[in-house]
């Protein structure tokens, strides 16, 4: 470790996410430009990790960083780093709602903030099994769509089983339209509804439509992402813990999008375009049928984030649009 390197302070943005990314359940996952989180990290004597203060989340999380995910992956990259200091964590919040990953990029921020601030030669590949093990921590469940998004931008290919991810790079001709209705739904509540029983035919559309999205970005092909967005299995399930849901979809795919699902467990809805100034119809599509189910709902359009977790110098570029 080069210590003439290491900085007294740094501040680091970790993108939110598209978890699922429409059939590829607990597999796929998808940066999102402009939304996440920024951590501001600075060494300290007592080898603890604290958590000085939480903004943009409305006072709802916790700041003992051991119940916060941040606090969390920063704890575990210290231990695996075998440094003694301690470390203070300042966080800010830039996700709306639920169903954009915001745990895993609290996660991500904390400790690619760790591994920046001592100098680490910790690698993102390093740090992905100790950033999902702290979401797994407060979420219950060992998931890696999210996580790998958030670390190395892009879409993702993640194995849950094996603990492993593929980074496929970014896709700069698809534009996201994010509906985060005000609606809190919790990923425990949504795999409860989970089907135990998968028909072949639901099994091999959603293969095929996964594969699909794998092939869009290979190929750079933004409108073939957007078709591929069809989930026959998981969609219908959790569609009606949704209010809206059959509505809002029904908007945006008679507004121009190519494609529509929700996005991780839900509540948020995101849908897939290629045009920036059709993505703002369909996303006020999408509010108007939000709204008459009698939900106030936040729109964003964006870009897929290609670059991940990183060092940032002030705020974090801001390429996304939010109403």
């Amino acid at each position: 470790m080069n210590r003439a390197r290491v900085p007294s302070e740094v501040t680091v943005f970790a993108p939110a996410s598209v978890g699922n990314v429409g059939p590829g359940f607990d597999v796929l996952g998808m940066a999102l430009a402009g939304l996440g989180d920024t951590v501001w990290a600075r060494a300290i004597p007592g080898g603890k990790v604290v958590i000085r203060e939480i903004r943009g989340d409305g006072g709802a999380l916790p700041t003992d960083a051991r119940k916060n995910t941040a606090g969390i992956a920063a704890t575990l990259v210290l231990r695996r780093l075998k440094i003694r200091s301690g470390v203070e964590l300042s966080l800010e919040k830039r996700i709306p709602g639920s169903g954009l990953g915001s745990s895993a990029a609290s996660a991500v921020a904390g400790g690619f903030a760790v591994k920046a601030l001592f100098g680490s030669p910790l690698s993102k590949a390093d740090l992905l099994l100790l950033c999902a093990e702290a979401e797994a921590a407060v979420s219950g469940g060992y998931f890696l769509d999210n996580t790998a998004a958030s670390l190395f931008g892009g879409v993702n290919v993640t194995n849950p089983i094996t603990r492993t991810a593929v980074p496929l790079g970014g896709l700069p001709g698809a534009v996201v339209i994010v509906a985060t209705p005000r609606y809190q739904l919790l990923t425990a509540r949504s795999r409860k509804v989970l089907p135990k029983r998968v028909p072949l035919s639901a099994m091999v559309a959603n293969l095929a439509r996964a594969c699909g999205i794998v092939a869009a970005v290979a190929r750079q092909d933004a409108e073939l992402l957007g078709r591929s967005i069809v989930d026959v299995v998981v969609e219908p399930r959790r569609a009606r813990l949704i209010p809206g849901f059959d509505a809002v979809k029904r908007a945006a795919l008679k507004a121009g999008a190519l494609g529509c699902s929700i996005s991780g467990a839900g509540s948020s809805v995101f849908a897939i375009t290629t045009d920036r100034a059709l993505g703002e119809r369909i996303g006020e599509a999408m509010k108007r049928a939000f709204a008459r189910a009698r939900l106030e709902s936040v729109i964003t359009v964006t870009t897929i984030d290609p670059e991940g977790a990183r060092i940032v110098y002030g705020p974090p570029a801001i390429n996304s649009a939010q109403r």
